[in-house]
């Protein structure tokens, strides 16, 4: 005979996921994946990248490349299986994917790019981690990870 008694182990991969985390995990999945190929592309093409006049070391596009990759390819992996600690970790990689884009588009930018276009980067950065944020504070996406609809966080 199986055992049917709810546990959060169990509750939060029975509970449907919300809509809303399903299209975030996605887009998480296909940011992680979209950096994978970055990072096989450098290490592929790491000859001709060398002896181009870079801002940036081909080392560091690799780095960035597999850290941003795996990274993705975890918490598209927790969204979607409900992990208790995936909320909070989509909080937190959407803050450092925020803050790594604005450093790179201050390091490596030409300055006339930089200051015909910082406008738009900001508008799409808030709208992005605007769309991250409340998606995982509503109701749904909390019971979802959280696994006990009486508790919120």
């Amino acid at each position: 005979m199986t055992n049917n008694k709810v546990t959060p182990e169990n509750n939060s991969r029975s509970q449907k996921r919300p809509g809303i985390l399903t299209v975030l995990s996605l887009v998480a999945l296909l940011i992680g994946v979209s950096h994978l190929f970055k990072f096989i592309q450098v290490l592929l093409n790491l000859r001709i990248l060398q002896s181009l006049p870079l801002t940036v070391s081909p080392v560091y596009l690799a780095v960035d490349g597999l850290v941003w990759g795996v990274s993705g390819l975890i918490l598209s992996w927790s969204m979607w299986t409900g992990r208790p600690w995936a909320g909070k970790a989509g909080l937190v990689l959407a803050l450092l994917f925020a803050a790594a884009f604005w450093i790179d588009l201050i390091w490596v930018s030409e300055p006339e790019q930089l200051q015909t276009r910082w406008l738009i980067n900001l508008v799409f950065t808030a709208l992005g981690l605007s769309a991250v944020f409340l998606s995982l504070y509503l109701t749904n996406s909390r019971i979802f990870f959280s696994g006990n609809p009486a508790k919120i966080n």
